[in-house]
């Protein structure tokens, strides 16, 4: 077998339910494993990535209309140990490399230990050296796009507990550019003094393998996915365990509700203008006009730039629904409530998410919330029958029709208080670090802090954040040695 027919790039791309059923089958049958050409099995790894993230970011949809949203993760997981005993029986021979760079470049489970084996043994390749320089590159690209030139400490960290050592570590937060943890020194060295709490802001995809850096540590990594796909995902690695609890689901509690506000919108939608394409605007546009949603209001809220804010203020005209439709932007966050109150029924539609803020501002605000099944991203099991519906694409316009007319029989602000929110999120988060810690055999005398979701330190007790001032001034030194950061940071 030379190079086979659903490699064609292009094609591959606008197939790739079609390429994937073909990569398996030429698993299954053998046919993988005749070919003579190194450079064919690159191809194949790289398309096959390209078309895994086609169809579990881009195509979601489309997944979860021919096959399912974990296809890909099962069929995969059904054929690691092909390649495992082929890189047993293979030793020291081309096939076991093959075999090696396809479990520790593809969502394999345990994908990140077949990394870690791919750089020791096969440092060499120039496959692995191109990931790796594209690894790199990736978080470099991200700090490039970023504004600031200096980062304050506690606009991305939090401590939660102080460290007393030997016998008590201290717990710390990432909850903001996590990307910046990757150097494994940095690791290491966090993990002496503290367990680590890392939420990372979109999820954890296979392509993010620079996570792997977290399974290296003497205490295993605490890593909040709000959904079961990404949490199944890194409950296969080795060293990290998993929350479901993210950032979000700390949302202050504190917000009061104007029960007699006059409801001047049937929707509201929530999400940035800078990422329309993930947060799916235009289908937002598409459901308002079918027939069960077309005379209802909707306001879209979201920050971002204002050639994007005009940008589908213009796609609003060319719909015409300049007279139903509110585009609302860069608002402050303390405006939201205010906004929400006018406001019945939610509505989200992302494709990827961790923990998205607005559905739970929009439970906090007692607006029950409809959501595509399809995305990810999203703990599903806070959607019951007082909080809000989860219905597949070809099914929203209708359920968004039914929330409208019975939206009495939701109850999401009661669901809140009594689930979510700040203080009830903290003492899920308190418990599971009790019984990490004694498993691990250290001591506990103090109780995490209260987390918060909003502003630069999500402190809800200002004051905390002058409690742990020691363990922050200690922080910030050992960041600023030199060459230790990638960036530079003050402090106060």
């Amino acid at each position: 077998m030379n190079k086979p027919d659903w490699l064609v790039r292009d094609a591959a791309l606008e197939a790739p339910v079609e390429t994937l059923e073909a990569f398996l089958e030429a698993i299954d049958s053998g046919a993988l494993l005749n070919i003579s050409d190194p450079s064919v099995y690159r191809e194949i790894r790289k398309t096959t990535d390209e078309v895994l993230v086609q169809l579990l970011v881009w195509q979601r949809p489309r997944l979860e209309e021919s096959r399912s949203l974990t296809w890909p993760y099962d069929a995969l997981r059904k054929r690691k140990s092909i390649f495992e005993n082929l890189y047993a029986k293979e030793a020291g021979r081309d096939f076991a490399r093959q075999a090696a760079l396809f479990l520790a470049l593809l969502p394999f489970p345990g994908q990140w230990q077949w990394l870690f084996k791919a750089e020791q043994e096969f440092r060499d390749d120039p496959e692995i050296h191109d990931f790796l320089t594209a690894e790199r590159e990736k978080i470099e690209e991200k700090i490039s796009k970023k504004r600031q030139k200096e980062y304050n400490l506690y606009h991305f960290c939090q401590i939660l507990k102080k460290s007393r050592l030997p016998r008590e570590k201290g717990i710390i937060r990432i909850f903001a550019l996590a990307y910046l943890f990757t150097q494994p020194r940095i690791l290491r060295e966090l993990s002496k003094r503290y367990l680590i709490y890392i939420e990372p802001a979109a999820g954890v995809f296979f392509r993010h393998t620079w996570w792997r850096f977290l399974t290296i540590l003497d205490d295993p990594c605490l890593i909040g996915a709000a959904c079961e796909e990404d949490r199944a995902y890194l409950n296969s690695q080795n060293g990290v365990l998993t929350t479901h609890l993210a950032h979000s689901d700390y949302i202050e509690d504190d917000e009061t509700v104007d029960a007699g506000h006059r409801k001047r919108f049937d929707i509201v939608f929530n999400g940035t203008y800078d990422e329309m394409d993930r947060k799916r605007h235009l289908f937002m546009l598409s459901l308002l006009r079918h027939p069960l949603l077309q005379d209802k209001t909707a306001l879209f809220m979201g920050r971002g730039k204002n050639e994007n804010i005009e940008r589908f203020k213009q796609q609003v005209h060319l719909n015409r629904m300049d007279e139903r439709v509110t585009v609302l932007a860069n608002i402050r966050r303390n405006e939201v409530p205010k906004y929400l109150a006018e406001c019945r029924v939610g509505v989200h539609l992302a494709l990827h998410e961790n923990g998205p803020r607005c559905i739970y501002e929009f439970f906090r605000a007692d607006i029950p919330c409809v959501i595509s099944a399809c995305t990810a991203g999203v703990n599903f099991e806070h959607f019951n029958s007082r909080t809000g519906v989860v219905a597949k694409d070809k099914d929203l316009a209708q359920a968004i029709a039914e929330a409208l007319q019975s939206g009495h029989r939701f109850a999401p602000r009661k669901w809140f208080l009594e689930q979510s929110g700040s203080l009830n999120s903290t003492r899920i988060l308190n418990r599971r670090f009790q019984e990490i810690f004694q498993s691990r055999g250290y001591d506990w005398t103090e109780d995490i802090v209260p987390l918060g979701s909003s502003g630069a330190s999500r402190y809800v007790i200002s004051d905390h954040y002058f409690h742990f001032r020691s363990e922050f001034e200690q922080l910030f030194e050992f960041l600023n040695q030199e060459g230790m950061f990638p960036v530079p940071v003050v402090f106060d």
